[in-house]
């Protein structure tokens, strides 16, 4: 029984609020948006809703397949984030819908060995499979065939019946990523049901699964409008929570010597947003960088803990280098830039894949608002401060939410300011910040502010800076040919 007046005769106890308290946080998955081949998976059900991968086996369950199937972006986020990185959970919206985004198609005379025949077309829906024998007459499935998918996403069809023809016609429905667009990526929200599709889904993240998303991508999708709501959603998600940044590809068809001057004539400037140009080469096949760049700076931040102050620049990428694609050739072409080459995007906000001592590294700390006579704020310029200063952000919010509303005493306002600083003294401690202390300043409190219930406190955050540049000055001196007279 609490104390009170009125306590009858006895002893009594009572627990008190701890004065300190502990640090909630949360996993910060990469957040994509993109394409899967749900027709390889149990049901169709993973369209347009959040789906938390922590597994190959997940994603299988979900998507069908565990390998990178051309055409379908999410396949090839899914292999590069779990098999070559080994990042989880990994949180991905799948747009391509069945009733929206699949077009009929047949495959003729196909001829049966080893009582199977293969359908090359990936994307078939197997409700809509029809086979036929070369009399026009239908097979009937389940009876004289079963069907299954490889691991290409091919169709296979098993003749299960004593006598099959020699040869068969096969018609069906596919998907077809080609149909999505950017307005499916984008997604919508009902305004009676308020169910969200797309990059709206992010709002649901947290209420869902208690995560805030690191970065954000897109694979494979390209345009001014996508890319600027892109940055714009994940950079403030339900007017509360930031991502750490969202990474964008630079369209493939655009060359080296275009690229600055591309940048610019489409305005892709901002501080929320890091840029890469050139699709990442990896296995002999070209796949958009930002997979491999976002995937490479989550794996970083794993290895540091969960904390975003090591810059990704020049850690090894997995890849092998990068192209650009000719549309006149209609094919890659392979580059090798070199640093100079490399620095020279960086000094425009733009990221990439270079050769190194090291290994094949993604090379730039810069995000996309760095450029001559542009921004020059550090905080806004440089990757990983962003990112500090968004997770030192997340976490104040996190960890004082449950405060909201109480009866803000002098002594309550104290305990809340005592509990941020041990949160920013512990990140000190373990070299990922250089410092930081939070204020409760006269200045930005005044009696008009806080009678009418609003209070701020002014933090301070040491970030680490990367070592960007490394510089020694030598100087021949000739002091030292004494030695030949000593």
């Amino acid at each position: 029984m609490p104390f009170t007046d009125i306590n009858p005769h006895g002893s009594y106890t009572q627990e008190y609020e701890s004065s300190i308290k502990g640090i909630v946080t949360v996993q910060n998955p990469v957040f994509i948006v993109g394409t899967a081949p749900v027709n390889m998976a149990a049901d169709l059900s993973a369209v347009n809703k959040l789906v938390v991968i922590q597994s190959l086996s997940d994603v299988v369950t979900n998507f069908g397949a565990s390998k990178r199937i051309p055409g379908f972006t999410l396949t090839e986020a899914l292999f590069v984030g779990l098999q070559l990185f080994g990042v989880k959970p990994i949180v991905c919206v799948n747009v391509l819908n069945p009733e929206d985004h699949s077009t009929t198609g047949q495959t003729q005379d196909l001829a049966v060995v080893n009582k199977k025949v293969t359908v090359s077309q990936v994307g078939i829906l197997t409700s809509t499979v029809v086979v036929k024998k070369s009399t026009d007459s239908s097979l009937v499935a389940a009876t004289d065939y079963t069907l299954e998918f490889d691991a290409d996403g091919q169709l296979i069809v098993k003749f299960t019946a004593a006598t099959f023809p020699p040869a068969v016609d096969v018609e069906y429905s596919y998907l077809d990523p080609s149909l999505v667009t950017e307005d499916d990526i984008i997604g919508t929200v009902d305004p009676i049901t308020n169910h969200k599709t797309g990059l709206q889904c992010v709002d649901n993240l947290f209420d869902e699964w208690s995560m805030i998303p690191s970065y954000g991508i897109v694979p494979g999708f390209y345009s001014d409008n996508l890319r600027a709501i892109l940055d714009t959603k994940l950079s403030l998600i339900n007017n509360k929570w930031q991502s750490y940044n969202t990474f964008y590809d630079i369209p493939h068809t655009v060359k080296y010597g275009e690229v600055i001057q591309f940048k610019k004539d489409h305005n892709w400037i901002d501080p929320d947003q890091y840029l890469l140009f050139g699709a990442a080469k990896y296995n002999g096949e070209y796949w958009n960088q930002s997979v491999f760049a976002a995937f490479l700076a989550a794996s970083v931040n794993i290895q540091n803990g969960g904390w975003p102050h090591q810059s990704p620049s020049n850690n090894n990428i997995k890849a092998t280098g990068i192209a650009y694609y000719d549309a006149a050739q209609q094919k890659y072409v392979d580059l090798a830039l070199s640093e100079e080459e490399a620095n020279l995007l960086n000094a425009n906000g733009i990221a990439t894949i270079i050769k190194r001592p090291n290994g094949t590294v993604l090379w730039g700390n810069r995000t996309s608002v760095y450029q001559p006579g542009g921004n020059t704020d550090p905080k806004d310029t440089l990757l990983c401060y962003k990112s500090v200063m968004k997770q030192c952000a997340n976490d104040w919010i996190l960890n004082t939410s449950n405060d909201v509303d109480k009866p803000m005493t002098p002594a309550k306002a104290k305990s809340i300011q005592a509990n941020y600083q041990n949160y920013l003294d512990d990140k000190y401690a373990q070299g990922k910040l250089l410092g930081g202390r939070i204020e409760f300043l006269l200045e930005e409190n005044s009696a008009q502010r806080m009678i009418d219930g609003k209070f701020r406190w002014h933090s301070y955050i040491g970030a680490v800076p990367p070592g960007e540049a490394l510089e020694n000055g030598f100087e021949l001196d000739a002091g030292y040919l004494e030695s030949f007279w000593e």
